[in-house]
C-alpha cells in the first residue's frame, strides 16, 4: 500500500547516492537539452506536492537554459482522485498543454501563484472530472483528450513511472521527492535550497 510514510524506517537519505532512473516518456518541463535534470515524482492530492509546483517555477525562470525538470507521477492510494487527475495531466501532454493542465489541477490556473494559494486540488474530492473542465478552459480537443486519457499508452506511462519510484532503491517513498542530477534532494525545498546544488552541480560540468 502507497502511504506518505511508507518505508519510513531509520534508513536515511544518502545524498551522495546517484539513483539512476530515465526520463522514459515522462513529461519534461524547461530546456529538454539541459545540463542539470531534476526528478520530481508527485501526487495532485498532496500538499507538499502543491507548495512544490511555485519552487518548480521558479527554478526554471531562473535556470531557464541549464536546468529540466522531469515529472513522474506517484499517486498515492489513500488519494483516490490523484491517479485519475495523474492520467488527465498526460491528457493534455498528448495536446502539448502539459504544464498548463498541472497547474490548473494543483491550482486552479496556468499563472504561477504563491505556494499558499495554490489550492485548487482540494476540489478534485468534489469532483474527480474537474480537469475535463479545465481542458475546455485550455482549448483542448475534449474528444481527443477524453480518448487519449483512458488510452493504454497512458496507463502504462503511469505503472511505468510508480515502477520506477517503487524499485528506486530510494529509502524513503514520500512525495514530492526530487532528484537533482539523480541524487535525493535533502535540503530546503525552497529556490535557495535547490539553487545551492544546482549551482554546485554546474560548476562541476564546466
Amino acid at each position: 500500500v502507497n502511504t506518505p510514510a511508507q518505508n519510513n524506517n531509520k534508513k536515511q537519505a544518502d545524498p551522495n547516492k546517484v539513483y539512476n532512473i530515465p526520463i522514459s516518456g515522462s513529461v519534461v518541463l524547461g530546456n529538454p537539452n539541459a545540463k542539470v535534470t531534476i526528478t520530481e515524482f508527485t501526487d495532485f492530492q498532496w500538499p507538499h506536492c502543491a507548495r512544490s509546483v511555485s519552487v518548480v517555477d521558479s527554478i526554471l525562470a531562473k535556470y531557464p537554459n541549464d536546468v529540466k525538470v522531469v515529472i513522474k507521477n506517484f499517486p498515492l492510494s489513500i488519494h483516490k482522485q490523484a491517479y485519475k487527475s495523474a492520467q488527465y495531466a498526460l491528457a493534455a501532454n498528448e495536446q502539448g498543454k502539459y504544464k498548463e493542465m498541472f497547474h490548473m489541477i494543483f491550482c486552479g490556473t496556468t499563472e504561477s501563484v504563491p505556494a499558499n494559494e495554490c489550492n485548487a486540488w482540494r476540489k478534485l474530492k468534489e469532483n474527480e472530472n474537474l480537469p475535463l473542465d479545465y481542458a475546455r478552459f485550455l482549448g483542448l480537443d475534449i474528444n481527443k483528450f477524453v480518448q487519449d486519457f483512458g488510452s493504454d499508452k497512458i496507463k502504462k506511462q503511469m505503472a511505468l513511472e510508480m515502477d520506477q519510484f517503487k524499485n528506486s532503491g530510494i529509502p524513503r517513498l514520500a512525495v514530492p521527492k526530487f532528484l537533482v542530477q539523480g541524487k535525493e534532494h535533502t535540503g530546503k525545498r525552497t529556490l535557495k535550497g535547490f539553487s545551492a546544488v544546482i549551482d554546485s552541480e554546474l560548476d562541476k560540468i564546466k
